[in-house]
């Protein structure tokens, strides 16, 4: 629903005019919540490094959102930070995304409140949300996912439970003018403890890996760690597994990659050679992709691995022919953490 112009003049916002313009330069934090990980209980400091994931986006992770804000932004996330743990009802450790555009925007006119030295405003700057919309839409699913796949173990996985977004920009008066919007998740769970050589290991193992974790390649990982309906998330995990395969097979030759996997005698050399070849080659469908990326690159791949995936697949193939199958019998557990492993995560 739109709001008239009474509404939004009632919630004690101004109209200013067009000629009334400001200088901003917008950003975003995305906290998180890290529901599986808890510092170690001797880890005097608490707090990871700042690290640049890119020229705009940098990453921390503390037990305070304070103190990963002020390290990120230079101010506080929050006033009183024990009333917003009570009233959030979210448990630390935090982790801080901050991503802030490259040129600044003009703010002209537009729908303003201040109030206790900020600048709050009423969809006065729809181009730099957009921006930012598209930033998120673009790296978001890849940097969740990288930093998925290194603060977990195989036996402990970690979850980043959003909690809170919060565009923003500082004006040229050195003023703070945001827009927050909330999202919650809560449950029960048992953390595993991270020394603070461990967090900033795999933050910079986190930005190592976004590379190879393009937005078309993890879209569906990144969907599976959102989505409630476990027959869903089963088949999001699995359609990553899926292209992952595909796209890991397509980089190999086998004049470089398989062909010493064959102990060809020299006496038949040339025509075994080009048999085994149009075996590779000819390699078409998930499961023989899966074998020879399981033989070839993937070196931490077992045989209870490959069982995992053909058990899968099998599920797989018997909910696009319509079958029902129980919850109980989907895996999503063991999926998940077939796909981390082919992830790296050790």
């Amino acid at each position: 629903m739109i709001l008239s112009r009474h509404a939004i003049e009632a919630m004690g916002y101004t109209e200013y005019p067009s000629t009334d313009v400001i200088e901003v330069n917008f950003g975003i934090l995305r906290a998180y919540s890290l529901r599986g990980m808890v510092f170690e209980q001797d880890c005097e400091k608490m707090q990871s490094e700042a690290v640049s994931f890119s020229d705009h986006c940098t990453v921390a992770i503390s037990q305070s959102i304070n103190k990963a804000s002020k390290i990120l932004v230079g101010d506080i996330f929050v006033e009183d930070e024990e009333k917003w743990l009570s009233d959030k009802n979210v448990n630390p450790p935090f982790l801080l995304i901050y991503f802030r555009q490259a040129s600044p925007r003009e703010l002209r006119g537009g729908y303003r409140l201040e109030k206790d030295g900020c600048i709050y405003t009423y969809d006065a700057f729809p181009e730099s949300k957009q921006e930012i919309r598209e930033w998120e839409d673009e790296a978001i699913p890849s940097i969740v996912t990288s930093l998925t796949v290194n603060l977990s173990t195989l036996g402990w996985q970690v979850d980043l439970v959003p909690i809170e977004r919060s565009i923003f920009g500082i004006t040229n008066k050195r003023q703070t003018l945001f827009d927050i919007k909330l999202t919650v998740s809560v449950s029960s769970y048992v953390s595993s403890p991270k020394s603070l050589e461990e967090v900033n290991t795999s933050l910079e193992k986190s930005k190592g890996l976004l590379p190879v974790l393009t937005k078309d390649m993890c879209r569906h990982f990144y969907a599976a760690l959102n989505e409630p309906d476990m027959t869903k998330k089963f088949l999001s995990y699995f359609q990553f597994i899926e292209r992952y395969t595909h796209s890991t097979y397509k980089s190999l030759k086998y004049i470089n990659d398989a062909q010493e996997a064959f102990n060809v005698p020299d006496r038949v050399k040339e025509p075994a050679t080009k048999f085994f070849e149009n075996i590779f080659v000819d390699s078409k469908n998930l499961s023989q992709r899966f074998h020879w990326c399981s033989i070839l690159v993937w070196k931490k791949i077992e045989e209870s691995d490959v069982a995992c995936f053909l058990e899968a697949k099998k599920i797989r193939d018997q909910l696009s022919h319509g079958e029902h199958i129980e919850e109980s019998e989907l895996s999503v557990d063991k999926v998940k953490a077939l796909a981390l492993k082919l992830l790296g995560t050790n």
